[in-house]
């Protein structure tokens, strides 16, 4: 009798721990469009040291390529939603917990420069591809010829094993922690030689730093974001940024699992942008004035209505 009666209540139990999973992550749980009609809020996270997709400028104003690209996001969440007022709340995140915090709805979507890995997606689902680069090394303009043309150059092929068990050997080479480019420079350090150094760092600034006092030898990142840095750098001479990218690195602007409607919304307002006569300028503030193949790699990554 008493086993019949715990199994009688087995249904009562399953159930008082859903409504109590319910009641604990409302945030999570909660469709974002709903949360944002609600609040009259959509919560923005980014990298405060990812220029030039986020950043700060001089002021503490959130500002580059990709929160521009959010913002019209929210311009159109907006009007979906018929709200006569929509606050943007900036939330900065870091390398490290940028994923989770959209995984446990602190914010609604990842505006930065976020590489589309199918290990993420167990985390977080993506909007379409908002930029394409790749990793990249940057060293000092004074470092050696061999080191430079073994890792930097471009090149129709890879260049020959000598030339990179050479350029590896006895080196000591940077990543920040957390990124596609530190998986990437861990497994080749691997591979390459037994004897080569990594060090991971904080930020991309503390990276470019180190091989300016001649701690590193390279700075591996995403090719995009190593000529921001430089370019914003005091001195931008002082560098020497490869050609040659390594990997293939689609960036995309990541936002919650199992979240359709808001995952449609995203993805029609970054292709009506391609599309729209707004996106040039866009382009052109970060990057320089895009090449036809780049306007038309946007175009062709446009979904259609």
């Amino acid at each position: 009798m008493e086993v019949l009666r715990r199994r009688r209540d087995v249904p009562r139990m399953l159930a008082t721990a859903a409504v109590a999973l319910l009641l604990a992550a409302p945030q999570v749980l909660a469709q974002t469009l709903e949360r944002i009609a609600e609040t009259g809020t959509i919560k923005i996270g980014y990298r405060e040291d990812a220029r030039p997709f986020s950043y700060r400028d001089k002021s503490g104003v959130p500002i580059g390529y990709a929160i521009e690209l959010c913002r019209a996001i929210a311009a159109a969440a907006k009007t979906e939603l018929k709200l006569a007022n929509l606050s943007i709340d900036y939330i900065p995140v870091t390398t490290q917990n940028r994923f989770q915090s959209v995984a446990d709805g602190w914010v609604d979507i990842l505006c930065g420069a976020s590489t589309v890995t199918l290990t993420r997606r167990e985390l977080v689902s993506f909007s379409i591809p908002t930029y394409m680069t790749g990793i990249s090394p940057v060293m000092r303009a004074d470092a050696p010829a061999f080191l430079r043309d073994a890792l930097a150059d471009r090149a129709s092929t890879a260049p020959p094993r000598t030339a990179l068990l050479q350029a590896f050997a006895d080196r000591t080479f940077g990543a920040r922690a957390g990124t596609t480019a530190e998986t990437w420079l861990r497994n080749n350090i691997k591979t390459l030689s037994s004897n080569a150094e990594l060090l991971t760092v904080d930020s991309h600034d503390e990276g470019l730093r180190q091989v300016v006092d001649g701690q590193l030898d390279a700075y591996f990142a995403d090719r995009a974001i190593l000529l921001g840095l430089t370019a914003a750098d005091a001195d931008p001479g002082q560098f020497v940024v490869g050609e040659r990218l390594y990997t293939h690195e689609p960036y995309g602007l990541a936002l919650s699992k199992r979240d359709d409607d808001f995952r449609l919304l995203v993805d029609r307002s970054l292709s009506r942008l391609y599309r729209s006569p707004k996106f040039v300028p866009i382009l052109t503030r970060y990057f320089g004035p895009p090449e036809a193949s780049v306007l038309s790699r946007f175009l062709m990554t446009a979904l259609p209505e």
